[in-house]
């Protein structure tokens, strides 16, 4: 580790012109220095391609880890970002959180999502699912989920 400064790689790697070696750096993060991955990532948030790098965190099973960086991405509304985080706050149960992405960004299979959570066992997940059918115009299933 002593030969191994941080922030000399932060500032050299957002340098560097092939983005394919992003993906190798965040590789190379998640395997020596995952509890630093976030502070890359935020780094290279810029130049990255928000869908590959969702992809990649979920096949490797490690999205809860950069939960903060799809947080930062966010606001971009890119649709696996949206997706990607809405799945994480309903395995933490946070209805809270997930209503306020639902309200603030738009781009994720609304349908889809409703349907997930109105089988859910917490009735505010099924509140939510309703909320979402009554904005695709459902209004059959949003009464039936409400009843």
């Amino acid at each position: 580790t002593e030969a191994w400064r941080e922030s000399h790689f932060k500032d050299i790697i957002t340098k560097v012109a092939n983005i394919e070696l992003y993906y190798k750096a965040i590789q190379f993060y998640l395997d020596f220095k995952p509890m630093l991955l976030n502070d890359l990532l935020l780094v290279l948030a810029p130049r990255l391609d928000h869908t590959r790098t969702v992809t990649f965190f979920t096949k490797v099973n490690h999205l809860q880890l950069v939960k903060p960086y799809l947080r930062s991405v966010q606001n971009l509304n890119n649709k696996a970002v949206n997706e990607a985080l809405n799945g994480l706050l309903i395995d933490e149960e946070d209805y809270n959180a997930l209503k306020t992405s639902i309200d603030a960004f738009d781009n994720f299979d609304n349908i889809g999502l409703a349907q997930r959570l109105e089988k859910h066992e917490l009735i505010e997940f099924r509140r939510i699912a309703a909320y979402l059918y009554k904005g695709n115009n459902r209004w059959s299933q949003s009464v039936a989920l409400c009843k």
